[in-house]
């Protein structure tokens, strides 16, 4: 416990260190645009590690096998494809949002409702952060009420976020994953080479890409949803924005997609491992279970803090940009004291959704086919086509919008396919709204 309370002060005194030395808006929320490349690759990696690369991987792989490695590896996938074809083009934008993206490359109108898809679906997934910090803590502590551990944790996060911006998120980034990074390796090491119920032969021996746990309908959920939120996502090109050139935003992203595969592996791995050994973890997270009772008690604590530094990492990131978005992109200011409040009052949100919904997967899933089936091919085919052909606003925004609807349709009707549908709707539109004529705009009185 004393290593955890340590852990949250030196957090929180670097946003008091940090909270000294902002100057501006700009230094607050990308860090002074001056970042190198490998503290943009470890933050990169830091930040789409999180709860779903961890807790979630795991526990998804004891239950359907090894596919469960296509929830990184798309995700992998999408940093590739984002190096390749959007990295520079976005730091070159110099914005400090995607929604701002949104504004130079379509308009007002574009970057108001992007904005508000992205505010509105970005609580899930910091709810899950929040699920997952309890987890872990309770793993430390040895507590198993974690309510109590949920509320003062997420207070903590928001609190240092909400203090320090951008510059003290990117100083424990690095920290934070190579923490993660070497858990991971030992437990990997430990549970197929040390233990004496190591069975990477017969775990391997069952790698498959599809089962009958996991479809094609399946495989292209996660290829086109996660993958997609990976490709163009807030958090994700917030690590471009601090970038000091399009160069290291590039080369940092094209690096951290492929690490990301690697680490794919390594954590569908030891969820294979439980799942072999057909181990009743008593309702709670597999690999919290497995850090409590099959790990030597010093590695599973060392691990549990990598876990809780990553999932810090996923959460501040997310919530300091909400809150820039709905200061910079919604009520269009850029007050340091506004997003300080926006960024509290997100937590708070994040904080009361997580309460009452504690399923790590679901919450992440709900917020990717809300966001990827409404904004990532419109957003793309804008910046692709920026300045080479005119845009048609009326048609641009309706593929927002029929993609982002039915991708919430497919939540509250739990029907994945319509978020397919949705994306694949919204790519059409998109596509004919740069072939559709001279550029156009919405009339005033529908803004």
């Amino acid at each position: 416990m004393i290593w955890i309370v340590i852990f949250f002060f030196i957090l929180v005194g670097i946003g008091i260190f940090d909270y000294f030395r902002i100057r501006n808006f700009d230094e607050f929320v990308v860090a002074g645009r001056k970042q190198s490349e490998p503290f943009v690759l470890m933050s990169l990696l830091a930040t789409t590690m999180g709860a779903s690369a961890t807790l979630g991987v795991v526990n998804l792989a004891y239950g359907i096998g090894f596919p469960a490695f296509w929830w990184l590896g798309a995700g992998s996938i999408g940093l590739i494809f984002q190096a390749i074809f959007l990295s520079e083009k976005v730091r070159a934008f110099a914005g400090y949002t995607l929604p701002h993206i949104a504004k130079i490359v379509s308009g007002e109108e574009g970057k108001l409702i992007t904005a508000i898809i992205i505010a509105f679906s970005w609580v899930g997934i910091i709810a899950a952060q929040f699920v997952a910090l309890s987890e872990i803590i309770a793993v430390i502590t040895g507590n198993p009420n974690t309510l109590p551990l949920l509320i003062v944790t997420s207070l903590v996060i928001t609190l240092y976020t909400t203090i320090g911006g951008q510059l003290s998120i990117l100083k424990t980034d690095a920290l934070q994953f190579l923490l993660l990074a070497g858990g991971l390796l030992y437990s990997f090491y430990y549970l197929f080479f040390v233990s004496p119920r190591g069975s990477s032969v017969s775990v391997f021996s069952k790698i498959e890409l599809i089962n009958d746990q996991f479809d094609m309908t399946n495989l292209a959920y996660f290829l086109l949803i996660v993958g997609g939120s990976f490709f163009i996502g807030p958090d994700v090109f917030s690590r471009n924005f601090t970038a000091k050139n399009g160069k290291t935003a590039r080369m940092a992203t094209l690096k951290a997609g492929i690490f990301l595969l690697f680490f794919a592996i390594l954590i569908t791995s030891i969820g294979l491992w439980a799942k072999e050994l057909s181990i009743d973890t008593e309702k709670t997270n597999v690999f919290v279970y497995v850090i409590s009772n099959y790990l030597p008690k010093a590695a599973g604590i060392a691990l549990a803090l990598g876990l809780l530094a990553a999932i810090i990492s996923s959460a501040d990131t997310c919530i300091l940009t909400s809150a820039a978005i709905i200061e910079n992109d919604i009520f269009k200011g850029e007050k340091i004291k506004n997003t300080r409040f926006f960024a509290a009052v997100i937590g708070i949100m994040a904080l009361i959704i997580a309460i009452f919904k504690k399923d790590i997967i679901s919450l992440l899933l709900y917020a990717y086919s809300i966001f990827t089936p409404g904004i990532v091919c419109p957003l793309f085919i804008a910046i692709w086509f920026y300045k080479k052909r005119p845009l048609n606003k009326i048609i641009w925004i309706s593929a927002i919008i029929s993609g982002g609807s039915l991708g919430l349709l497919s939540n509250v009707l739990n029907m994945k396919y319509l978020a397919l549908v949705g994306m694949g709707l919204s790519l059409i539109l998109s596509i004919y709204s740069t072939s559709s004529g001279k550029q156009s705009r919405i009339p005033a009185g529908r803004k």
